[in-house]
């Protein structure tokens, strides 16, 4: 009997904590959070979902992929809570929607000028076809920026779009087109295929592109929320910076790749263009909003804080 009655008070304090611990773990928060495709910039939301940032600030993260287009539209339908997509957030808010930009993983786009055979530097585009595989966004400002700096003029160019970045691929090695715009892992791909790099927009443009979006109203609703989120992501930012192997196996079922070479290649591009802390600085800001307003031919001055608030991110 005395040894049944020592092990009593362990019974106790075992059920105790059970009962403190899984009711906290059942208490999580559901958040939706919208992208618009899943690439490397993404990166965070899936790091810190596969290894447990999310669960250590008591959110369960539910990532739901839609077209670009569509992100600001859900999440003023309250369908989602946060989105990705910077370029779509930036544009709802300098046309007085409240959507305020947050956190950036990224300050400079990751595509590559790839060149065809033949083709060995920008200089030598005067008078060629060059592709892109869409218009009137952010690759029609890579090739503006990029032609522009090689001291090319826009009509001494012919500019197409061809849908699918392998189709993209397959205009190059057949030299329907002198170069093109291409994203990672196509970009590697092509060198595989012997084409040339030409030049890495990230050089050439500075424009946020990849972060977390929310309307105002829940920065007002629910602070502690977003700081969970922020600082979440955060912490899942630092540990792929510093654990390259361990992310592997989330990269891998992200972007369905399993050719390591292939990843790591990404991997490595993708360092060159994150952000520091989730901020950028305040000429960044500026060139942003811009940039927006010049496509959204809004004429009036847009303060910085009517697009981004930073404050909800951890402190430096």
């Amino acid at each position: 009997m005395l040894f049944k009655h020592r092990r009593h008070p362990c019974r106790v304090a075992v059920l105790v904590l059970f009962t403190l611990f899984v009711p906290a773990l059942g208490r999580a928060e559901n958040v939706k959070i919208g992208l618009p495709s899943v690439t490397i910039t993404a990166m965070p939301f899936f790091v810190a979902r596969d290894h447990g940032f999310f669960q250590q600030e008591n959110l369960s993260a539910e990532i739901v992929v839609m077209p670009a287009s569509l992100n600001v539209k859900v999440l003023l339908a309250r369908e989602i809570d946060y989105v990705a997509t910077i370029g779509s957030a930036v544009a709802a808010a300098i046309r007085g929607i409240n959507v305020r930009t947050v956190m950036l993983f990224v300050d400079r786009p990751l595509q590559d000028l790839v060149g065809a055979a033949g083709i060995n530097s920008i200089a030598d585009l005067k008078g060629k076809t060059l592709a892109l595989s869409s218009r009137g966004g952010l690759q029609d400002i890579i090739m503006r920026r990029i032609l522009s700096q090689a001291k090319i003029e826009q009509n001494q160019v012919t500019t197409i779009t061809i849908a699918g970045q392998t189709a993209l691929i397959v205009a190059l090695k057949t030299n329907s087109v002198a170069a093109a715009l291409l994203n990672p892992p196509y970009n590697f791909l092509a060198y595989r295929e012997g084409l040339k790099n030409l030049g890495f927009s990230g050089d050439f443009v500075k424009l946020p592109s990849t972060g977390v979006a929310t309307l105002a109203e829940t920065l007002e609703r629910s602070p502690d929320q977003v700081r969970r989120l922020t600082r979440a992501l955060a912490r899942a930012r630092a540990f792929a910076k510093d654990n390259k192997a361990k992310v592997f196996p989330t990269l891998k079922r992200a972007l369905r790749i399993n050719d390591e070479d292939l990843l790591s290649k990404i991997y490595d591009q993708h360092k060159q263009v994150e952000t520091a802390d989730g901020r950028i600085d305040a000429q960044l800001v500026a060139d942003t909003i811009r940039d927006a307003r010049e496509t959204e031919k809004i004429t009036k001055d847009i303060p910085a804080n009517q697009v981004f608030d930073f404050s909800y991110l951890p402190a430096r």
